[in-house]
């Protein structure tokens, strides 16, 4: 039967489907038009350390508005555990991503810090595996 009004595959060999050269890691689909998707995060230096950076202005920027607003203390104690993380940013994705959330709407509510906690935001996705 051809599926998506393609012709049938043609059958040449005991090995329909997978030619391997070398070394090979992961499934391998045998089925006729069958498809497979692998994703590979190659994590850059200069990728951590600019999510370094963003946090690091965010920390600077709450710790002067430390008195005047009770989330500030709220989002620093999350950015103080985000930052461990970074190291290791494949090990938790869903809890990185839910303590990101969270810091997000602490800063919502002080003025001029919704920008900053969104780069965080952003800068620390970027490291992150997709789902």
């Amino acid at each position: 039967m051809a599926i998506r009004r393609q012709p049938d595959p043609v059958f040449n060999g005991p090995n329909f489907g997978i030619i391997n050269n070398g070394d090979m890691t992961g499934p391998a689909q045998a089925a006729p038009f069958s498809q497979n998707a692998t994703q590979t995060n190659n994590i850059t230096n200069e990728a951590v350390d600019k999510a370094r950076e963003s946090i690091d202005d965010l920390r600077r920027r709450l710790e002067g508005l430390r008195g005047q607003y009770p989330e500030a203390d709220a989002a620093l104690r999350d950015l103080d555990m985000i930052t461990p993380r970074l190291d290791e940013p494949e090990r938790e994705p869903g809890t990185v991503r839910y303590m990101l959330q969270n810091l997000v709407e602490r800063c919502g509510g002080i003025p001029n810090l919704l920008a900053a906690a969104q780069l965080v935001q952003s800068t620390v996705l970027a490291l992150l595996p997709s789902s």
